[in-house]
C-alpha cells in the first residue's frame, strides 16, 4: 500500500471540501507537521518574524496549520488566531500588513475546480499561480473561507475590506471598502467593486448580481459600515501586539486553557478561565480557552462534552458565563465585540463550526443571551441576540441582532436579521 503523506492527505481532504466536517486527526499534525520534512522557507511562529518586537510582529497561534511555508509571505502585524488553516501547497498566499485571520478561517492557495468555473475565472485574468492575494488591512472574521486565486483588497486607498462570520470568497476579486456579510459568497470570476456590500446569505456568481443593486444581493457601504471595519481592524492589530508580548513573557501562556493578554484599551486586565469556580491554567489543554470564560461545569465534565478545535477566546469583549454543556462540536467559537459579553444558559447543543459572538443588541447595548435547552445546529451564528429557552437555530442559519420568544425553530439555512425574516443561506 503506498504511503501517504501529511502533504498529500491535507491536500486530499481540501480538495474534497471535507474541512466543514472536520476530522480530527488533521489537527492532531499541528504540532508535527514538518517532521522529517525540510522546506526550503520556514514561517517563523508564533512570533514572525524570530525576534520582532511586539510593536511590528505577526503573531501566529500555535494550534493554526501553516501548510507550504516557502509559498506564504507574511506583513506585520497580521494576526492569525485560534485553528485557521493557510494551505499553500499548490499556489502562494500573502496577506498585508495589519490584517487578520480569525478562528478557523480557511485559505487555500488554489482550488481545484471544474471547466465551468475555470473560464469566469480566465476572463477575469486570475489563473493557479495568482494563489490568495490579501492586501493591507483587510479583515477574515471567524468560520471564512477564501479559495484561490483570489484578490481580496484590490486598488488604491487604505479603507479595509471586511469578510463577516462565515462568509466566503471563491475565484473572485475584492477591490478596496467592501464587505461581504455573514454566511454570504462571492463565486468565481466575480468582482465586488468599492463600496459595495454583500448582504447576509446571499450568494453572488454573476457580475450583473454584484453591480445592480435591484437585484437584492448586494447594497452601498455606509459611513457606519466604515467606522466599524476601522474598529475592528484596530483591535486586531493589537492582538498581535499584545499576544507577541504575553508569549515573550511566558512561552506556554499562549496555548490551552490561559490568560488573555491584556493591555489593551479595550480588555486591559488578565483573567484565567474557570471550571466550577475553580481558577484554571492548562497549556497542554487540546483546545483554546482564553480569559474570562467563566464555565459551570468541571475541567473534567468540560473536557468530556467538548470535541475538538474549539476557540472560546474572552479576549476583547469579557466576562463569558456558560452554564452546563451538553455538546460542544468541532471548531465552535465564541468572541465578543469589545464592551460586550455572553451568557449562555444550561443544556446548550452547539454543533461543529457554530458561531456565538457578542455583539451590539440595540435598543441599549445588552449582552447577547442563550437561554437553557437551545440547539445551535452545525455552521449556525447567533449574534448579538437573545435565543430563549428550548429554541433551535438551524443548520447554516444566522439569527443576528434578534431576541426569539422560547421555542422558536429557525429552519436549516434562514437568515434572521433585526427580529425578522430576512431571506435564505442562498448556498
Amino acid at each position: 500500500m503506498p504511503q501517504v503523506t501529511r502533504r498529500k492527505l491535507v491536500k486530499q481532504l481540501s480538495l474534497l471540501s471535507l474541512s466543514f466536517s472536520v476530522i480530527p486527526q488533521i489537527f492532531a499534525l499541528r504540532r508535527s507537521f514538518y517532521d522529517g520534512v525540510t522546506p526550503s522557507v520556514r514561517v517563523d511562529r508564533p512570533i514572525y518574524p524570530q525576534g520582532a518586537t511586539p510593536e511590528s510582529a505577526t503573531f501566529i497561534d500555535p494550534t493554526a496549520i501553516i501548510q507550504g511555508d516557502n509559498n506564504i509571505t507574511l506583513g506585520k502585524q497580521v494576526y492569525i488566531a485560534p485553528f485557521a488553516q493557510l494551505l499553500a501547497y499548490d499556489a502562494p498566499i500573502s496577506i498585508g500588513s495589519a490584517s487578520n485571520v480569525q478562528d478557523s478561517v480557511i485559505i487555500i492557495g488554489h482550488q481545484e475546480r471544474d471547466s465551468v468555473d475555470e473560464k469566469p475565472l480566465t476572463a477575469s485574468g486570475l489563473d493557479a499561480a495568482t494563489g490568495v492575494e490579501i492586501a493591507e488591512r483587510c479583515i477574515l472574521a471567524h468560520g471564512v473561507t477564501i479559495k484561490g486565486p483570489a484578490r481580496i483588497g484590490v486598488g488604491s486607498g487604505m479603507r479595509p475590506v471586511f469578510l463577516s462570520f462565515g462568509a466566503e470568497v471563491d475565484g473572485a476579486i475584492l477591490e478596496r471598502n467592501t464587505v461581504v456579510s455573514q454566511l454570504a459568497r462571492v463565486g468565481p470570476g466575480v468582482r465586488l467593486h468599492s463600496g459595495y456590500v454583500v448582504l447576509p446569505g446571499k450568494n453572488v456568481t454573476t457580475q450583473q448580481q454584484a453591480d445592480n443593486t435591484a437585484l437584492g444581493k448586494v447594497r452601498m457601504i455606509t459611513e457606519a459600515d466604515i467606522a466599524f471595519n476601522e474598529t475592528v481592524l484596530e483591535v486586531n492589530t493589537s492582538f498581535a501586539r499584545v499576544y507577541t508580548r504575553l508569549f515573550q513573557e511566558k512561552a506556554s501562556s499562549i496555548e490551552g486553557i490561559n490568560y488573555n493578554p491584556g493591555f489593551t484599551h479595550f480588555n486591559p486586565a488578565r483573567h484565567l478561565p474557570t471550571f466550577n469556580k475553580i481558577a484554571t491554567c492548562l497549556p497542554d489543554f487540546r483546545n483554546r480557552i482564553i480569559g474570562a470564560v467563566n464555565l459551570a461545569d468541571t475541567l473534567h465534565d468540560a473536557n468530556t462534552a467538548m470535541l475538538d478545535c474549539i476557540s472560546l477566546r474572552a479576549d476583547e469583549g469579557e466576562p463569558f458565563n456558560i452554564g452546563h454543556i451538553s455538546y460542544m462540536g468541532h471548531s465552535v467559537i465564541f468572541h465578543a465585540l469589545e464592551h460586550t459579553d455572553l451568557r449562555v444558559g444550561n443544556n446548550i447543543k452547539y454543533g461543529s463550526h457554530a458561531i456565538v459572538h457578542g455583539g451590539l443588541r440595540q435598543p441599549g447595548n445588552k449582552p447577547t443571551v442563550i437561554e437553557d435547552d437551545v440547539v445551535v445546529k452545525d455552521q449556525a451564528l447567533v449574534f448579538g441576540s437573545l435565543i430563549g429557552r428550548g429554541s433551535i437555530i438551524g443548520v447554516k442559519s444566522a439569527v443576528i441582532n434578534s431576541e426569539l420568544a422560547p421555542d422558536t425553530v429557525i429552519p436549516d439555512h434562514v437568515i434572521y436579521l433585526n427580529s425578522q425574516h430576512f431571506g435564505a443561506v442562498e448556498w
